[in-house]
């Protein structure tokens, strides 16, 4: 059954080039992993709740092991200081369907 990940993101504008480097690499550890976004788009109105992000972000995985290995990944947990250093906000979550 597959598994999805929602990510929820706020880039810091003043650190622009960590933001960058992150999504490459992000997206290259998804390309490897044969794993595509299906949906991406920047956050246009608030129906309701809280912050409101700047994007929001879908990624369906063949199963729910397989989102979980994804960012218990060592190349993902690299990236972590770096995306925890170059956000405001940054909330991942996994869906199973």
């Amino acid at each position: 059954m597959s598994a999805h990940v929602v990510v929820i993101s706020t880039p810091d504008p003043v650190k622009s080039e960590g933001v960058k480097h992150y999504a490459e690499a992000v997206g290259s550890l998804l390309k490897t992993a044969g794993v595509e976004i299906k949906l991406r788009g920047p956050v246009v109105d608030n129906l309701a709740g809280g912050k409101t992000p700047a994007t929001v972000l879908a990624i369906e995985f063949p199963d729910l092991d397989a989102a979980k290995s994804f960012f218990d990944q060592q190349a993902y947990q690299d990236l972590i200081q770096l995306r925890d250093n170059s956000y405001l906000q940054m909330e991942i979550y996994v869906l199973s369907a």
